[in-house]
């Protein structure tokens, strides 16, 4: 039976509460209507739903040009995400504790770690907290602290006594821009201090960053790509770094 117009927004929009977007085939076939009448429905909504790429969002206000959004981010370089994601969640065994970054490529990693896996999960991001709720052997501890809407963070001075005490097996961290000059960065400053102390007490530390973000320099800058054993990037990473990569002693995974 076709659903009312009203409902399809509230099933949407309920499907986006555990993730930033979804694929239009995808949402299509859980409404059990084709692709185009999807469209159709999206375009009555442009206040609250937009798409990009082939995937649905939510909408969200306007912004300058090089500043960060992770619902934005999360509808480019899918595929290549899709497979950072999978090659790092290889990574973790059992027992494991996790660091898991803010950044829109990390919820993939979540995606790719078998349910039945027991591990110990630290984040301090919104979007990878809800995806980490649905894995049922996992342990999480939330960094919590003010929320920042733009790049889904708790951010809180008290959050550095919570890591303190951790030691971490894992830390995946995320990257907006990666120069062999200028170093690894990110678009918000609030995002260094984490980062930087995940990188200090992590046994292993990994970047994650698919090709779109080397060569590229952001505004905040939190570490070198000497500071990593691994990098999970995608084929489409430049031979430059693949060499920079492997002089440097590090492995890459693509």
């Amino acid at each position: 039976m076709d659903l009312k117009k009203p409902s399809r927004l509230k099933l949407i929009l309920q499907a986006l509460q555990d993730q930033n977007a979804i694929h239009l085939r995808e949402m299509a076939a859980l409404l059990d209507i084709s692709e185009m009448t999807l469209r159709r429905e999206l375009g009555r909504h442009p206040q609250q739903l937009r798409l990009l790429g082939g995937y649905i969002t939510r909408a969200f206000d306007e912004q300058l040009p090089g500043v960060y959004q992770v619902t934005e981010q999360d509808t480019r370089h899918v595929e290549e995400k899709r497979r950072i994601g999978k090659l790092a969640a290889r990574l973790i065994e059992p027992g494991d504790t996790v660091f898991f970054d803010c950044g829109s490529t990390l919820p993939f990693v979540v995606d790719f770690i078998p349910d039945d896996l027991a591990f110990t999960a630290v984040c301090n991001s919104l979007n990878v907290l809800l995806k980490l709720q649905h894995k049922p052997h996992c342990e999480i501890i939330l960094c919590g602290g003010t929320f920042h809407r733009k790049n889904q963070v708790f951010e809180h001075q008290g959050e550095a006594s919570v890591l303190d005490s951790l030691r971490l097996t894992w830390a995946f961290v995320s990257a907006a821009g990666v120069s062999q000059t200028l170093g690894v960065t990110c678009f918000n400053l609030t995002e260094v201090a984490v980062k930087q102390k995940v990188l200090r007490q992590a046994r292993h530390a990994v970047l994650l960053a698919d090709h779109s973000k080397f060569d590229a320099v952001r505004a905040a800058h939190f570490a070198t790509l000497a500071d990593f054993q691994y990098v999970v990037s995608d084929k489409k990473i430049p031979r430059a770094y693949r060499e920079a990569i492997a002089r440097q002693g590090a492995q890459l995974l693509h």
